[in-house]
């Protein structure tokens, strides 16, 4: 009777004890999805909530000359505001999504795009963004947000994205 006493009682402080952990555990745990100062941060600076996430509104957009990747001093100091307004509310990671316009070869645009997204990327990690929490997407002219058949669309169309994914 003392062995299954001992037995049974070694067996409860085993159970309370695995129930204690996976209680702490559950305390611990990250909160899913952006708090709501973060969402107005989001919209404060310009970012609109899309399929993909919270995206860096078409009327903020950065926008490139035709073949070019560098950053104007204005489309620098947005970029530089917005890294240090996400920073500020604890957004640490974002997507960049280069675009260009539908002028030249497919296998050019991805490559400019690409190049687009990084140099708003460099931006993102001098303003305090950790590199590895930076991920770039070179989309090239397949996602158009204007005609390319036109001067003012295939400016529309050299930009780049900021997204911010809720995860």
């Amino acid at each position: 009777m003392y062995t299954l006493t001992r037995q049974t009682l070694r067996f409860f402080t085993l159970a309370l004890f695995t129930v204690l952990l996976a209680l702490a555990g559950c305390q611990t745990a990250p909160p899913k999805g952006l708090s709501a100062a973060q969402i107005a941060v989001l919209k404060q600076e310009g970012f609109r909530l899309t399929d993909d996430g919270w995206a860096f509104g078409l009327s903020g957009k950065v926008l490139f000359g035709s073949d070019l990747e560098v950053l104007n001093k204005e489309s620098h100091d947005i970029v530089d505001r917005i890294a240090k307004a996400l920073l500020g509310v604890g957004i640490e990671r974002v997507r960049v999504d280069g675009h260009t316009d539908a002028s030249g070869k497919d296998a050019y645009n991805e490559q400019l795009s690409v190049r687009r997204a990084n140099s708003v990327a460099t931006v993102l990690e001098q303003a305090g963004m950790k590199r590895q929490n930076i991920q770039l997407r070179g989309l090239g002219s397949r996602v158009p947000v204007a005609s390319n058949d036109t001067v003012e669309g295939r400016t529309e169309n050299r930009r780049v994205s900021i997204v911010v994914i809720a995860d």
